[in-house]
Protein backbone atom coordinates (compact mmCIF):
# COMPACT_ATOMS: atom_id res chain seq x y z
CA UNK A 1 0.00 0.00 0.00
CA UNK A 2 1.20 3.61 -1.03
CA UNK A 3 -0.26 6.68 0.15
CA UNK A 4 -3.79 6.49 1.37
CA UNK A 5 -5.98 3.46 2.05
CA UNK A 6 -9.49 3.52 3.34
CA UNK A 7 -10.66 0.19 6.11
CA UNK A 8 -14.70 0.38 6.37
CA UNK A 9 -16.55 -1.61 9.25
CA UNK A 10 -19.74 -1.65 10.96
CA UNK A 11 -20.39 -2.40 14.46
CA UNK A 12 -23.31 -2.02 16.97
CA UNK A 13 -22.80 1.25 19.72
CA UNK A 14 -23.32 0.34 23.76
CA UNK A 15 -23.78 3.78 25.95
CA UNK A 16 -22.69 7.21 25.64
CA UNK A 17 -19.33 6.58 23.86
CA UNK A 18 -16.91 3.60 23.15
CA UNK A 19 -13.00 3.14 23.32
CA UNK A 20 -11.26 1.90 19.59
CA UNK A 21 -7.94 -0.17 19.79
CA UNK A 22 -5.96 -0.17 16.87
CA UNK A 23 -2.60 -1.35 18.47
CA UNK A 24 -0.44 -1.64 15.26
CA UNK A 25 -1.19 1.18 12.63
CA UNK A 26 1.46 2.41 10.09
CA UNK A 27 1.52 5.56 9.80
CA UNK A 28 -1.36 7.62 10.69
CA UNK A 29 -4.77 6.85 10.93
CA UNK A 30 -7.98 9.36 10.94
CA UNK A 31 -10.83 8.19 12.44
CA UNK A 32 -14.75 8.92 11.67
CA UNK A 33 -18.14 7.48 12.46
CA UNK A 34 -21.62 7.45 10.92
CA UNK A 35 -25.26 5.61 10.77
CA UNK A 36 -24.19 2.94 8.23
CA UNK A 37 -27.94 3.58 6.47
CA UNK A 38 -27.03 7.50 6.49
CA UNK A 39 -24.93 9.23 3.55
CA UNK A 40 -21.59 9.43 4.18
CA UNK A 41 -21.13 13.17 3.88
CA UNK A 42 -22.84 13.11 7.65
CA UNK A 43 -20.04 11.18 9.61
CA UNK A 44 -18.09 12.40 12.42
CA UNK A 45 -14.93 13.19 13.01
CA UNK A 46 -13.59 11.27 15.70
CA UNK A 47 -9.72 11.88 16.30
CA UNK A 48 -6.53 10.30 15.32
CA UNK A 49 -4.54 7.06 15.90
CA UNK A 50 -0.59 7.64 15.06
CA UNK A 51 2.25 4.93 15.00
CA UNK A 52 4.13 7.25 17.21
CA UNK A 53 1.66 7.85 20.49
CA UNK A 54 -1.73 6.44 21.37
CA UNK A 55 -2.70 3.37 20.02
CA UNK A 56 -6.54 4.13 21.41
CA UNK A 57 -9.46 6.65 20.69
CA UNK A 58 -12.95 7.44 22.29
CA UNK A 59 -15.11 7.60 19.90
CA UNK A 60 -19.13 8.40 20.40
CA UNK A 61 -21.85 6.29 19.75
CA UNK A 62 -24.81 7.71 17.62
CA UNK A 63 -28.04 7.11 18.41
CA UNK A 64 -28.44 4.73 15.01
CA UNK A 65 -31.42 3.07 13.66
CA UNK A 66 -28.63 0.68 12.14
CA UNK A 67 -25.12 -0.54 13.11
CA UNK A 68 -22.99 2.55 13.63
CA UNK A 69 -20.50 2.83 10.14
CA UNK A 70 -16.51 3.06 11.13
CA UNK A 71 -14.15 4.78 8.59
CA UNK A 72 -10.16 4.88 9.07
CA UNK A 73 -8.17 6.63 6.65
CA UNK A 74 -4.50 5.35 6.87
CA UNK A 75 -1.54 7.24 5.71
CA UNK A 76 1.61 6.14 4.64
CA UNK A 77 3.92 9.14 5.62
CA UNK A 78 7.12 7.12 3.53
CA UNK A 79 9.93 4.69 3.93
CA UNK A 80 13.83 4.69 4.28
CA UNK A 81 15.58 3.10 1.96
CA UNK A 82 18.35 1.53 4.82
CA UNK A 83 18.74 -0.51 7.77
CA UNK A 84 15.74 -2.60 9.83
CA UNK A 85 12.99 -0.61 8.42
CA UNK A 86 13.23 -0.91 4.90
CA UNK A 87 10.73 -3.21 4.75
CA UNK A 88 8.52 -1.31 6.97
CA UNK A 89 4.51 -2.72 6.39
CA UNK A 90 2.00 0.10 5.71
CA UNK A 91 -1.66 -0.11 6.82
CA UNK A 92 -3.59 -1.57 9.38
CA UNK A 93 -1.44 -4.56 10.82
CA UNK A 94 -3.23 -5.73 13.91
CA UNK A 95 -6.70 -6.55 14.96
CA UNK A 96 -9.34 -3.15 15.31
CA UNK A 97 -11.00 -3.59 18.64
CA UNK A 98 -14.30 -1.63 19.74
CA UNK A 99 -14.46 -1.54 23.77
CA UNK A 100 -12.59 -5.23 23.72
CA UNK A 101 -14.50 -6.70 20.61
CA UNK A 102 -12.53 -7.58 17.65
CA UNK A 103 -14.23 -6.25 14.26
CA UNK A 104 -14.71 -8.40 11.02
CA UNK A 105 -16.12 -8.20 7.53
CA UNK A 106 -13.68 -5.43 6.24
CA UNK A 107 -14.10 -3.56 3.23
CA UNK A 108 -10.60 -1.75 1.62
CA UNK A 109 -10.34 1.35 -1.15
CA UNK A 110 -6.75 2.22 -2.10
CA UNK A 111 -7.01 6.03 -3.14
CA UNK A 112 -6.28 6.67 -6.45
CA UNK A 113 -4.60 10.31 -7.39
CA UNK A 114 -4.52 9.37 -11.53
CA UNK A 115 -8.15 11.48 -11.89
CA UNK A 116 -6.87 14.98 -10.94
CA UNK A 117 -8.01 16.49 -14.16
CA UNK A 118 -11.86 15.76 -12.96
CA UNK A 119 -12.66 15.90 -9.35
CA UNK A 120 -16.19 15.72 -10.11
CA UNK A 121 -16.14 12.63 -11.10
CA UNK A 122 -13.33 11.00 -8.53
CA UNK A 123 -14.62 10.44 -4.88
CA UNK A 124 -11.57 9.48 -2.26
CA UNK A 125 -13.65 8.93 0.66
CA UNK A 126 -16.61 8.76 -0.37
CA UNK A 127 -17.30 12.38 -0.30
CA UNK A 128 -15.71 14.95 -2.87
CA UNK A 129 -15.96 18.54 -2.30
CA UNK A 130 -17.72 20.56 -4.58
CA UNK A 131 -14.82 22.67 -5.87
CA UNK A 132 -14.94 26.18 -7.54
CA UNK A 133 -11.79 27.68 -8.29
CA UNK A 134 -10.35 31.27 -8.74
CA UNK A 135 -8.08 32.32 -11.82
CA UNK A 136 -5.83 34.73 -10.66
CA UNK A 137 -3.98 36.99 -13.25
CA UNK A 138 -0.63 36.09 -14.52
CA UNK A 139 2.52 36.72 -12.52
CA UNK A 140 4.43 38.95 -15.42
CA UNK A 141 7.84 38.57 -15.72
CA UNK A 142 9.17 38.38 -12.08
CA UNK A 143 8.26 35.94 -9.78
CA UNK A 144 7.75 38.42 -6.89
CA UNK A 145 4.49 39.57 -8.57
CA UNK A 146 3.22 35.87 -8.38
CA UNK A 147 -0.79 36.24 -7.14
CA UNK A 148 -2.33 34.31 -4.20
CA UNK A 149 -4.26 31.34 -5.59
CA UNK A 150 -7.82 30.96 -3.94
CA UNK A 151 -9.91 27.84 -3.32
CA UNK A 152 -13.52 28.03 -3.08
CA UNK A 153 -14.91 25.07 -1.44
CA UNK A 154 -18.79 24.32 0.47
CA UNK A 155 -18.19 23.77 4.50
CA UNK A 156 -15.27 23.24 6.64
CA UNK A 157 -15.07 20.20 8.11
CA UNK A 158 -11.87 17.95 9.73
CA UNK A 159 -13.10 15.58 6.85
CA UNK A 160 -9.95 14.91 4.37
CA UNK A 161 -11.23 16.74 0.71
CA UNK A 162 -9.48 18.21 -2.33
CA UNK A 163 -9.43 21.65 -3.30
CA UNK A 164 -8.61 23.20 -6.95
CA UNK A 165 -6.97 26.52 -7.94
CA UNK A 166 -5.83 27.86 -10.81
CA UNK A 167 -2.83 30.42 -12.11
CA UNK A 168 -1.90 31.47 -15.62
CA UNK A 169 1.55 32.54 -16.46
CA UNK A 170 1.84 34.84 -19.74
CA UNK A 171 3.22 33.77 -22.89
CA UNK A 172 6.03 36.29 -22.91
CA UNK A 173 7.12 35.68 -19.29
CA UNK A 174 10.04 33.62 -18.48
CA UNK A 175 9.21 30.09 -16.65
CA UNK A 176 11.55 29.89 -12.92
CA UNK A 177 11.65 27.80 -10.23
CA UNK A 178 9.23 28.41 -7.51
CA UNK A 179 7.85 27.64 -4.19
CA UNK A 180 4.37 27.19 -2.48
CA UNK A 181 4.02 27.99 1.12
CA UNK A 182 1.50 26.08 2.82
CA UNK A 183 1.58 28.38 5.91
CA UNK A 184 -2.23 28.34 7.47
CA UNK A 185 -2.72 25.17 6.10
CA UNK A 186 -2.45 22.23 8.26
CA UNK A 187 -1.44 18.58 6.28
CA UNK A 188 -1.72 17.19 3.09
CA UNK A 189 -0.15 16.25 -0.60
CA UNK A 190 -0.33 18.92 -3.26
CA UNK A 191 0.05 18.79 -6.86
CA UNK A 192 1.18 21.49 -9.59
CA UNK A 193 -0.33 19.93 -13.02
CA UNK A 194 -0.79 16.45 -11.73
CA UNK A 195 2.73 16.75 -10.80
CA UNK A 196 2.84 15.74 -6.84
CA UNK A 197 5.39 18.22 -5.65
CA UNK A 198 5.27 16.87 -1.68
CA UNK A 199 3.15 16.60 1.35
CA UNK A 200 3.13 19.47 3.45
CA UNK A 201 2.48 19.90 7.71
CA UNK A 202 3.52 23.17 9.12
CA UNK A 203 2.65 22.24 12.33
CA UNK A 204 5.62 19.87 12.38
CA UNK A 205 7.91 21.67 10.28
CA UNK A 206 10.39 22.49 9.38
CA UNK A 207 9.82 22.66 5.91
CA UNK A 208 6.64 25.88 4.91
CA UNK A 209 6.61 25.50 1.22
CA UNK A 210 7.35 23.07 -1.24
CA UNK A 211 9.44 23.66 -4.22
CA UNK A 212 7.51 23.85 -7.99
CA UNK A 213 10.60 22.96 -10.58
CA UNK A 214 10.07 25.17 -13.31
CA UNK A 215 9.36 22.18 -16.38
CA UNK A 216 6.27 21.19 -14.27
CA UNK A 217 4.98 24.75 -15.11
CA UNK A 218 3.87 26.06 -18.40
CA UNK A 219 2.48 28.80 -20.38
CA UNK A 220 -0.92 29.73 -19.78
CA UNK A 221 -3.46 28.08 -17.54
CA UNK A 222 -1.57 26.13 -14.47
CA UNK A 223 -3.46 23.93 -11.80
CA UNK A 224 -2.86 23.06 -8.33
CA UNK A 225 -4.94 20.10 -6.38
CA UNK A 226 -4.80 20.41 -2.69
CA UNK A 227 -5.24 16.84 -0.59
CA UNK A 228 -5.94 18.39 2.72
CA UNK A 229 -6.53 16.21 5.19
CA UNK A 230 -7.91 18.09 8.08
CA UNK A 231 -8.86 21.70 8.23
CA UNK A 232 -8.01 24.23 5.15
CA UNK A 233 -6.62 27.56 5.28
CA UNK A 234 -9.46 29.48 6.75
CA UNK A 235 -8.86 32.36 3.36
CA UNK A 236 -8.70 29.01 0.98
CA UNK A 237 -5.64 30.60 -0.69
CA UNK A 238 -1.77 29.82 -0.58
CA UNK A 239 1.15 32.13 -1.36
CA UNK A 240 3.71 30.96 -4.32
CA UNK A 241 7.08 32.58 -3.44
CA UNK A 242 10.55 32.78 -4.67
CA UNK A 243 12.47 31.44 -1.16
CA UNK A 244 12.63 28.09 0.27
CA UNK A 245 11.41 28.48 3.81
CA UNK A 246 12.31 26.19 6.88
CA UNK A 247 10.39 27.94 9.79
CA UNK A 248 7.81 25.75 10.68
CA UNK A 249 7.07 23.24 13.38
CA UNK A 250 6.70 23.61 17.16
CA UNK A 251 9.98 25.23 18.04
CA UNK A 252 10.28 27.49 15.52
Amino acid sequence: MFGFLLYVSEYQGKGPYSILSIPKVHDRAQVFVSCSLDDVRNQIYAGVIERWSSKTLQIPTLNCSSNIRLSILVENMGRVNYGPYIFDQKGILSTVEIDGVTLHHWKMYPLSFNLLDNLSKFQPIQQITDARASKVSSHGGSQTKLRDLSFYLNGNSEEPEFYEGHFHIDSNSTIKDTFISFRGWNKGVAFVNNFNIGRFWPVMGPQCALYVPAPILRSGDNIVVIFELHVPNPERTINLVKDPDFTCGPNR
